[in-house]
């Protein structure tokens, strides 16, 4: 059950809470100190019980965070600031709402296995139940991970059935990835991993798509995987219409709608191979389509044997 899945361990000092997740085959420890933790909603699906995780990290109350005198590397401009600290990396998160100080802050090594996460407790005014892995903390630690040449996320709606269908359905913002999940959605064996962003990874020669929290407006969520037949880039279009993509160009339009830690120079490079091997090894097609069924049927009839 769920709730034998969240595990309080007693010590003489304070209660601990743990949680482990399982999210692109990443398997991620959470162990709450002396503070009461909850999860989002939609990471519920994703939560596996306890084990010795790839990536562990420690969730601890701290009185007041001082902004970081360390050597600033990145800034998202939105809430997340990045820093180097000698052999770990440091984000900030802060907001206007409580002041210039950071709020939280993780603390992580380089290669993203172990790392603390501070919140300054009088920042929280229910403290019994603080969203720990309150987006984008939880993304921006997965994303970090596989570009250490263990897989990509991207810009994307993985969709799959019983029969030969099992595709990813890239695109920016806007391209119509919420809406081609909603079409699909209807037909019966279907089944939707994500309607936003999709993980990547490679597995015994294969790639497959896995299922990420992170949804769109369509609300897709499954921490299922599948493997990758075929990649369509998404484009809106005045009819219905699929062209081959040739290897070069396939990588750099999935290379555009990837989450990137551009502040590492070694993990892009790491980023780029594995595209460059992903599209030498799955087809890729530009898919210019309508918003309404008559694009399932194109994909369909595309897939049918010939």
């Amino acid at each position: 059950m769920i709730s034998e899945q969240t595990e309080k361990v007693n010590s003489s000092q304070s209660a601990n809470w743990r949680y482990c997740l399982r999210i692109g085959g990443l398997t991620l420890g959470f162990t709450a100190k002396g503070m009461g933790v909850q999860l989002d909603p939609d990471h519920e699906c994703f939560r596996v019980p306890s084990q010795d995780c790839e990536i562990e990290i420690d969730l601890e109350w701290v009185d007041s965070l001082a902004p970081a005198d360390s050597k600033k590397i990145f800034d998202s401009g939105a809430v997340w600031t990045l820093y180097e600290d000698g052999e770990h990396y440091v984000f900030d998160f802060a907001t206007r709402v409580l002041g210039p100080h950071p709020y939280k802050r993780l603390l992580i090594d380089k290669d993203f296995t172990r790392g603390r996460v501070l919140f300054v407790r009088d920042c929280f005014a229910d403290k019994a139940n603080v969203r720990a892995l309150e987006y984008p903390l939880d993304e921006l630690i997965v994303i970090n991970r596989l570009a250490r040449g263990r897989g990509v996320e991207v810009h994307g709606c993985g969709i799959t059935d019983d029969a030969r269908l099992s595709s990813l359905f890239i695109g920016h913002s806007g391209a119509g990835k919420s809406t081609t999940t909603r079409l699909w959605d209807s037909l019966p064996g279907v089944r939707i991993l994500s309607d936003d962003r999709i993980i990547v990874r490679k597995r015994e020669g294969s790639f497959f798509m896995h299922g990420t929290p992170w949804h769109g407006d369509a609300g897709f969520a499954s921490p299922r995987e599948a493997p990758i037949n075929q990649i369509f880039v998404l484009e809106h279009g005045e009819r219905n219409e699929i062209v081959a993509l040739p290897q070069a160009a396939a990588a750099a339009e999935l290379f555009a709608r990837c989450f990137l830690p551009f502040h590492d120079p070694q993990a892009l490079t790491a980023t780029l191979a594995y595209l460059d091997d992903l599209t030498r090894t799955v087809p890729c097609y530009k898919f210019q389509f309508l918003p309404n069924h008559s694009a399932v049927e194109k994909i369909l009839e595309f897939q049918r044997p010939r």
